[in-house]
């Protein structure tokens, strides 16, 4: 329990993280990002190690749903450090951003969240552990709500023309319209 609060708490930094972009505008409070991401691996990497297995499946079924598992990480990293232009999203705070809508932004406004959510989902499974699955449901609500306040009031003070992104791409499920837009960006 105590590395599921711990993950929460990384929501508190992310979200000061965000609100600095838009409110108080200040280099040294990026750091939170950091902070934030780190909490989370370090409560992820507790909850694997923390108790026995509640279940088990069959060997090569674990395999899939590991390999699994590491391609949602490996996007959910994808869409947050390449996807974005890392300086800018991540280091500098004295500019408003242009927004991104090629790639995995194509898709939706926030495709981190579903890699984030399938992550943990195939990781519930490739190990057996009911405290992942948990965590994964705590977190994930955690992040949803997290994006949504950055939808609704901060991205649209942080980034260029994020309204007129709003009404292309949708917030977190992709359509048969953006997974079009999406093909067609990366091609």
């Amino acid at each position: 329990m105590l590395f599921i609060i711990i993950g929460c708490l990384a929501f508190l930094f992310l979200y000061i993280f965000d609100i600095n972009k838009v409110k108080f505008i200040h280099k040294n409070l990026n750091i939170c990002f950091a902070v934030g991401v780190l909490l989370l691996a370090f409560s992820t990497i507790g909850i694997l190690f923390h108790d026995s297995k509640s279940f088990e499946i069959y060997l090569p079924l674990r395999v899939l749903f590991g390999v699994l598992s590491i391609i949602a990480l490996v996007l959910m990293l994808h869409a947050l450090f390449y996807s974005l232009p890392f300086k800018e999203t991540y280091i500098e705070v004295e500019k408003r951003n242009k927004v991104i809508d090629t790639g995995m932004y194509a898709l939706s406004r926030h495709p981190g969240v579903l890699w984030f959510f399938l992550f943990y989902f195939f990781l519930w499974l490739a190990w057996g552990k009911m405290i992942i699955m948990w965590a994964g449901i705590v977190w994930t609500i955690m992040d949803i709500i997290h994006v949504y306040v950055q939808d609704r009031w901060l991205f649209p003070k942080a980034l260029i023309d994020y309204d007129k992104y709003k009404d292309k791409v949708p917030f977190l499920i992709p359509s048969i319209r953006s997974i079009k837009q999406f093909m067609m960006t990366i091609k």
